[in-house]
């Protein structure tokens, strides 16, 4: 059978516009669902759970309490904080871990030995492995009993090999081909403005120095732009932007070959210490002038978070600030497509 050359020419031409219709489609969709499964929100359960395979963070509903999950673009995994200690908060943690992190977490950070951030840590050690944690160096632990149970499995697994244990301080970083984590705080121990002298060095430490042992923290993929907090105060909100500004951080970077970064007009700002009054302050706020907001918090809880004096001072550095509270809108995954897009989902959308 002839087929005449113009023909061929169109079959060609028609096919090289199908398959760059595909690409197109493929790239509007790079965050299409891959995965179902069941997830807790409001107090009742989706019969759908939506995981998608691009890079992700996710501010997840644990009541009053911290926790994100992130998924990075070459599939390594992050958590960020595991709750309050109860069924329900395990079983959402759960539930993204083992969508995404089946083989177990490259990477856990608990910030500050506090309950609400660290309470399903050890049962998260018990079922899944850890690569490396991030963790505060405290001199006594033990005075911690929840942190204490979890740090305990850490040192095991340490001992045995499998996991290996890094103190949180400035400079520390996770870097990937398009990702780049690095700490901004705190400062290590024994060193100029350092959080940990203060709680090692007291038999009591109150409860401002306890939270601000949480590392600030900068992740930027595709320009996107994110800073973590814990529940760190303005002493270390100062800290952070001094270490940025005298080059400290840069420095850092430098070393990884990772750009410098840009704190102005940040993305994503996880608001301090559940949005508290304590947190969040002017310098720091100016500063990032954040875009989007994002607050772990319960709902009625007896703290009465968020203040609003500090919900005031985000809506000063930008009054076009978006928020987005747990307790209203239940988890909350910002997708970031590999051409730098990002879209944002939540249980009540």
């Amino acid at each position: 059978m002839n087929i005449s050359l113009t023909r061929l020419k169109r079959i060609a031409l028609k096919s090289v516009a199908i398959l760059i219709a595909i690409i197109f489609v493929c790239l509007i969709c790079a965050c299409d669902n891959v995965y179902g499964n069941p997830i807790y929100t409001g107090g009742e359960y989706k019969d759908t759970f939506e995981v998608y395979d691009c890079f992700s963070v996710n501010f997840l509903d644990v009541g009053e309490g911290d926790a994100v999950f992130i998924n990075f673009a070459d599939g390594k995994t992050m958590l960020i904080d595991s709750g309050e200690k109860n069924d329900l908060n395990l079983k959402t943690l759960r539930r993204y871990i083992d969508a995404y992190a089946k083989d177990g977490l490259d990477y856990l950070l608990l910030t500050h030995p506090d309950s609400d951030h660290t309470g399903n840590a050890e049962t998260i050690l018990e079922n899944y492995t850890v690569d490396t944690a991030f963790i505060p160096d405290l001199l006594q632990p033990e005075n911690f009993e929840t942190y204490y149970s979890a740090y305990s499995l850490l040192k095991e697994s340490e001992k045995s090999g499998k996991t290996k244990i890094v103190y949180s301080a400035t400079g520390n970083t996770v870097v990937g081909e398009d990702y780049c984590l690095i700490f901004l705080s705190p400062n290590a121990k024994g060193t100029k403005f350092s959080a940990y002298d203060k709680v090692n060095s007291s038999i009591e430490p109150n409860a401002d120095d306890i939270n601000d042992l949480s590392p600030i923290i900068y992740l930027e993929y595709k320009g996107v732009r994110f800073i973590f907090t814990g529940d760190a105060g303005f002493s270390q909100e100062e800290v952070a932007l001094d270490n940025v500004d005298t080059g400290i951080i840069n420095r850092y970077l430098k070393r990884k070959q990772k750009s410098e970064i840009d704190l102005t007009d940040v993305d994503f700002l996880k608001v301090a210490h559940h949005g508290a009054a304590d947190a969040s302050g002017d310098k720091f706020l100016m500063r990032l002038t954040p875009k989007n907001a994002v607050i772990s918090v319960g709902g009625n809880n007896i703290y009465g978070h968020p203040r609003q004096e500090t919900l005031n001072r985000i809506l000063a550095a930008n009054e076009n600030c978006n928020f987005y509270l747990t307790s209203e809108k239940g988890n909350v995954s910002v997708l970031v497509a590999n051409y730098g897009e990002f879209t944002v989902k939540t249980d009540a959308a």
